[in-house]
């Protein structure tokens, strides 16, 4: 039913934001609970879920979550394969979560020890190269994890970002600079043969 609720509605939100829905889905609640009858899902069962995410600390995750299965659930309602909603009867049941305001360093003195600690960083050289053209490219975390090679054109030195990808439907056209450029090249022979330049490599679940 989640699936079908995702289909069903993906054309009405950007490819970035249902691309993330689906992940969430599938990481967080379809290994728990895809067994199981939509109509026979208990609210407590569910708050085991929503809990194993505030465990590890991605409380806002789970309220996010929450919201899918909410919307989910009310979709099996609406088409007759449910008669309850038990993600409503979780409001309140996970603690707020508390935003802090989160400056963007904006000094020279503040940004150096930043690029030096990404220079630095140990990880997957993949997830090292995301973190370099971050600060080189000034685009949103999804947009930048959701590139695609065909989108790159390294020879006019461009990303070009499709309308359905931006959160104002418009295509945005992303300037490269030699170093991005660079990056980029570096790490085509690694991610090339895939559609995304930094693909997942979690294996999604089966519909």
């Amino acid at each position: 039913m989640a699936l079908e609720w995702h289909t069903k509605y993906k054309a009405t939100w950007s490819q970035v934001h249902a691309a993330t829905i689906l992940d969430r889905l599938e990481k967080e609640v379809f290994p728990y609970l895809r067994s199981r009858p939509v109509s026979e899902i208990k609210a407590p069962e569910l708050l085991v879920v929503l809990r194993r995410m505030e465990s590890r600390g991605a409380l806002d995750t789970a309220h996010r979550v929450r919201n899918h299965c909410s919307n989910a659930f009310r979709y099996a309602i609406a088409t007759g394969k449910a008669e309850r909603d038990p993600a409503a009867d979780l409001r309140g049941a996970l603690p707020p979560v508390k935003y802090g305001h989160m400056a963007a360093p904006t000094d020279p003195k503040d940004v150096a020890p930043l690029l030096k600690a990404i220079d630095g960083f140990q990880g997957s050289f993949v997830v090292k190269c995301a973190l370099q053209l971050a600060p080189l490219l000034f685009v949103r975390p999804g947009e930048l994890r959701h590139a695609e090679w065909t989108e790159i054109d390294f020879e006019a030195e461009e990303w070009n970002i499709p309308g359905e990808k931006m959160k104002m439907k418009q295509p945005h056209l992303v300037p490269l600079p030699l170093q991005a450029v660079a990056i980029l090249k570096a790490l085509h022979p690694i991610t090339g043969h895939s559609k995304y330049v930094f693909p997942c490599t979690v294996r999604p679940f089966a519909a």
